[in-house]
């Protein structure tokens, strides 16, 4: 499993992850993520600052950089790391299902974003299938 967020989402998936009130194993796998994820978001505003500065002086290319740079996707591969996925995974689904009220602003776009990638709305699809 991987996971791939848009650079300009990065930094809400970290916040939203710091967020999370989790004790034991589900702290520590969600602490792992977390600091992936930072590491990355490290990187991005490097490069940022960066296409900034060489391109301060023509803003119509600048934009056009930006935008696609933004779109561009971090990647955190699970590699050895699955059980990590797996815990961060299974709280986003406890969540989906109890309806948490934690879902605003920037959350619920970090939400919408582990959903998917985590391929939760699979899952849910199936499982309403098997209902039937």
């Amino acid at each position: 499993m991987q996971l791939k967020i848009e650079n300009i989402n990065v930094a809400k998936v970290v916040n939203f992850l710091k967020g999370l009130d989790l004790t034991g194993l589900k702290s520590i796998y969600r602490t792992n993520l977390q600091d992936a994820l930072d590491q990355k978001l490290t990187v991005i505003a490097k490069n940022e600052k960066q296409l900034i500065e060489e391109l301060k002086d023509d803003r119509k290319k600048l934009n056009e950089e930006l935008e696609k740079f933004y779109k561009a996707k971090a990647v955190i591969d699970g590699g050895d790391s699955q059980v990590m996925f797996q815990s961060v995974k299974s709280v986003i689904k406890k969540m989906i299902e109890e309806e948490t009220e934690s879902f605003k602003d920037d959350n619920s776009v970090a939400v919408a974003i582990l959903f998917e990638q985590f391929g939760l709305d699979k899952e849910i699809t199936e499982n309403k299938g098997d209902d039937k």
